[in-house]
């Protein structure tokens, strides 16, 4: 048994969900109607992670996945649900890939700090999963104009899996990838 899983941050990169989930297939692209991308999520490292906010007209893409059901104990702790996420299992995306609407699991922040900004690596990871899916330029460009800061802990643990998972795509440089 499965249940779909709608990932608009780091885990559109599928490397990056496999890390995590490994039964995880792709379905395809979705859309998040009248909502937006904020990184004002607080995490525990001090940075701001991705995180949806009602907008009324505007839309987020987003990936698709089937993800056995055996694993999502796992992806509510890598994701930190009860700790700044909520899990969503209602959530409507619109699913070409499946020829309708469906609804799915996403996580969504119970608080925001518009004073954060995401690491560098984080928002590259955003970004190098948007161009794996063949997003829109202008979505790329969107995320690209996104402020971050450097992450100056070279050595954090979650730092050098994305960096990993962004390697394993054929990404050599993250820093490339940014609007800089």
């Amino acid at each position: 048994m499965t249940f779909y899983y709608f990932a608009y941050g780091s885990n559109m990169l599928p490397q990056r969900l496999l890390d995590r989930c490994p039964s995880a297939k792709l379905i395809g692209t979705g859309l998040a109607a009248n909502f937006g991308l904020e990184f004002t999520k607080p995490s525990i490292d001090g940075s701001g992670k991705a995180t949806l906010v009602p907008v009324l007209g505007s839309n987020v893409p987003g990936v698709l996945f089937a993800i056995d059901v055996s694993e999502r104990d796992a992806l509510d702790r890598y994701e930190g649900r009860g700790y700044g996420y909520r899990r969503d299992d209602r959530f409507a995306v619109g699913a070409s890939a499946l020829g309708s609407d469906i609804e799915a699991s996403t996580y969504l922040a119970t608080a925001r700090d518009e004073r954060l900004k995401p690491f560098d690596w984080y928002l590259a990871a955003v970004i190098a999963g948007a161009l794996y899916h063949e997003m829109s330029e202008t979505y790329v460009a969107e995320l690209r104009s996104t402020r971050f800061v450097e992450d100056a802990k070279t050595d954090r643990k979650t730092r050098i899996a994305v960096i990993q998972a962004m390697r394993d795509h054929g990404v050599d440089d993250f820093r490339m990838l940014l609007g800089t």
